[in-house]
């Protein structure tokens, strides 16, 4: 009987400890880069605009790297108090729909209620908007993404921009009507498991599927012209934008901007390293990070409400 009792509780640990094993969550290694040029340095990390909280705290090497930074740089400020007026001048221009176009929209507002509201929304803030609302069914909010958690951890840091938010809601505005109603098709449409993995991908810094997916999502929203416009010709002037700002600190930079602008074609990498830049990827060559200042980390994401 002891034998017994014995053999039971040893099965009990091992099918405990097989559990533990089963939800572990896995390594978080996010798209991570070293870039040095002309005797100056910046460490890049490719975010993700929308997450959980249990993404974070991020890897100690990023947190340290932010630590030794002179500036944080972000595509755009994602803060700037003129966000609504802009919101309003690009955003709030109503276009209207083929009928199939406008059924599909009607099928999927009607049961939140929400149609009078996108229906005052130029078609790409309503393809915004419908994302946002996906995002948070699947738990993910735009409070955790990446570039609302470095805003938090910057301290007295200065915030510097590789764009505007202006530019940004003005080149979405300036698509043809045509390529807007795609990408609310495609917002409304995308299946969870799609958006999961471009997640997942994230979290385990995978340039091919980050790639792959982005480049899927926008053929079929605007074909090459759009991939042109979103990704290839922003990531040659965020290279220009990143190597004036190099220039101009004594201290590295860290800078966070979209996974999709550090993978596939053209991408801004690409073009740093067309103009001399040498690019190491952290997570498999060493990078000149300082790991003896482990003070500065977070034990713990303390997590406020925004």
């Amino acid at each position: 009987m002891a034998s017994t009792s014995r053999w039971k509780g040893l099965l009990w640990v091992f099918a405990l400890f097989l559990s533990k094993v089963a939800v572990a969550v896995p390594a978080l290694t996010p798209l991570f880069y070293q870039v040095d040029y002309q005797g100056k340095t910046a460490w890049i990390l490719g975010s993700f605009h929308v997450g959980k909280a249990d993404f974070y705290p991020l890897p100690a090497s990023i947190h340290q790297a932010l630590a030794q930074s002179s500036a944080l740089v972000l595509e755009a400020d994602i803060q700037d108090p003129q966000m609504p007026q802009w919101v309003q001048q690009y955003g709030m221009q109503p276009i209207k729909a083929d009928s199939e176009t406008q059924q599909l929209v009607d099928n999927y507002c009607q049961p939140l209620g929400i149609c009078q509201q996108l229906a005052q929304f130029s078609p790409w803030l309503q393809s915004v908007q419908i994302s946002m609302l996906r995002f948070a069914r699947m738990g993910l909010s735009p409070q955790f993404g990446v570039e609302q958690q470095l805003l938090r951890l910057k301290g007295s840091k200065p915030l510097l921009q590789l764009e505007t938010a202006q530019g940004q809601l003005q080149m979405l505005a300036s698509f043809e009507p045509k390529i807007q109603w795609a990408m609310v098709r495609d917002s409304i449409q995308a299946p969870d498991v799609d958006i999961q993995a471009l997640v997942d991908a994230w979290q385990r810094g995978d340039r091919q599927t980050i790639a792959r997916l982005i480049q899927q999502q926008m053929q079929a929203q605007g074909g090459e012209p759009m991939l042109d416009k979103m990704l290839w010709q922003r990531n040659r002037q965020m290279s220009q934008r990143l190597q004036q700002l190099l220039q101009q600190q004594a201290k590295p930079l860290f800078v966070a901007v979209g996974s999709a602008h550090l993978a596939g074609d053209y991408n801004l990498l690409d073009y740093l390293q067309q103009a001399g830049a040498n690019v190491r990827d952290c997570w498999q060559v060493s990078c000149d990070i300082n790991t003896e200042q482990s003070a500065l980390l977070p034990q713990k994401m303390d997590i406020a409400p925004q």
